[in-house]
């Protein structure tokens, strides 16, 4: 029978669902068996974790909740890179070159999180090979997803391509592949969505209100609704055409 130290691990590892809970779980159980203190707090929404230049003093593991992941340019213009879901460590690249953060991250809504410092994950590497063969695969899984991140920023589309495709990747993060209507709930501003897309808040204005005059969306207070998927598949595929121009030119 499973002690309550060893359930305790396992039910934080079940949090890694946007990745293989593996990864998650043999870095806890290197943490718990090194007896690290990892320090364990919620924040509340739109609670700034860290900031991008800061000193790197520890990471972040997300327990529950979501936090935006971003970069900004000195002129002040702002992108976010990824949606940060249970199961993510974060500032571990900054914490591991000795760097300063390299981005903002910010919560949705009320997050729980355990907090290890920068001087006990090093340690804590050097010790234990499953906490650093771990934390390489955090470190790959992430980059990988970053790199698929940019390519959708950077390839040649159109904005109303970018958004089509991001409603789309909220369908399936809500676990609604095929069905419609489809309800997802608002967590972002205009502005929010348009820093994920490289636009302007009032492109997204303008093609939220499109898309809602059209019938293929339906856009309330609280929540976005989608009546026709197979529409904003074929808004999304702009992206796939244009880009295969682009390449044989």
């Amino acid at each position: 029978m499973p002690s309550v130290q060893q359930k305790e691990i396992d039910e934080r590892a079940k949090l890694a669902v946007n990745g293989p809970a593996t990864e998650l779980r043999s870095l806890l159980q290197a943490i718990h068996s090194s007896n690290i203190s990892n320090l364990r707090l919620v924040h509340p929404r739109r609670k700034v974790l860290f900031a991008e230049g800061e000193p790197s003093r520890g990471v972040f593991i997300l327990r529950s909740g979501r936090a935006t992941v971003s970069i900004s340019s000195s002129e002040g213009r702002m992108v976010i890179l990824r949606i940060a879901k249970p199961g993510d460590v974060l500032g571990l690249n900054s914490v591991l070159c000795n760097a300063s953060y390299n981005t903002t991250v910010k919560t949705i809504q009320s997050c729980s999180m355990d907090f290890i410092p920068r001087l006990d994950l090093v340690v804590l590497m050097e010790k234990s090979q499953p906490a650093a063969q771990a934390i390489a695969q955090i470190l790959s899984r992430e980059l990988a997803e970053l790199t698929e991140r940019a390519r959708s920023l950077l390839l040649p589309q159109t904005a109303p391509a970018k958004l089509a495709r991001l409603l789309l990747e909220w369908c399936e993060e809500n676990g609604n592949s095929n069905s419609t209507p489809i309800r997802i709930a608002k967590s972002f501003t205009q502005e929010e969505i348009a820093q994920m897309i490289c636009s302007s808040r009032e492109t997204v204005t303008r093609t939220l209100a499109t898309l809602n005059k059209q019938g293929t969306i339906r856009v309330t207070d609280d929540s976005i609704v989608i009546y026709n998927r197979a529409a904003l598949q074929k808004a999304a595929n702009v992206t796939l055409v244009t880009a295969s121009h682009a390449t044989k030119t």
